[in-house]
């Protein structure tokens, strides 16, 4: 039974009382030359996993853009610390999702612009690889997957009679995984909801 964590979330965002749903509460508009960091606006899960098999359901419905899936933090001694929303000019932002892949501890997939929906994976180059997938149904609700020991985080379109949206193989958890949630520059909430309801 997910729930969600309001100490994990920061000022642009709002959890509800039954720590169930997640909401934007001010949203911002960007140009391609200088767009924000939207890690501002996620959300952790209570409940971390370090072993076992797990899955929840999100309501997406009425949502124009979100991201959702596992986080789960990355063992580096030379990694900074982030504390929510940092935007530094000197850096170049040129892809929004550079921090949404597994090398940085995001086993995530999303929706921006009402009908893109990307799977966010590892590339070589400093860039994420950016993998646009087909929706048949567009989904109102998404159900996430987690098996911990084999290293899989899968996405199901619950709208679609679960039909499989796309799969993470070989994740490799350094630490506990969470159940990741953002709502994005989206004033509609995500909510969380009990399996098959």
């Amino acid at each position: 039974d997910v729930m969600l964590n309001p100490d994990s979330a920061i000022s642009n965002v709002a959890v509800s009382v039954d720590q169930r749903q997640v909401a934007t509460v001010c949203t911002f508009t960007f140009t391609n030359s200088n767009p924000r960091d939207f890690s501002a606006f996620g959300v952790l899960g209570c409940q971390y996993f370090s072993s076992g098999k797990y899955y929840w359901e999100v309501d997406v419905s009425g949502k124009i853009a979100w991201i959702l899936g596992v986080h789960s933090k990355i063992s580096s001694p030379n990694k900074r610390k982030s504390s929510g929303f940092v935007f530094d000019p000197s850096v170049n932002y040129a892809n929004v999702y550079s921090k949404y892949r597994p090398q940085c501890g995001y086993w995530v997939i999303g929706l921006q612009n009402k009908c893109e929906y990307n799977a966010f994976e590892d590339s070589s180059s400093a860039d994420p690889k950016v993998l646009t997938l087909f929706m048949a149904v567009p989904p109102c609700r998404v159900g996430v997957f987690l098996n911990y020991e084999a290293g899989i985080v899968s996405f199901f379109n619950v709208t679609n009679h679960g039909a499989l949206i796309y799969k993470f193989s070989g994740c490799r958890f350094s630490q506990p995984a969470y159940p990741y949630f953002n709502p994005w520059n989206c004033q509609v909430p995500m909510t969380l909801c009990p399996p098959s309801s």
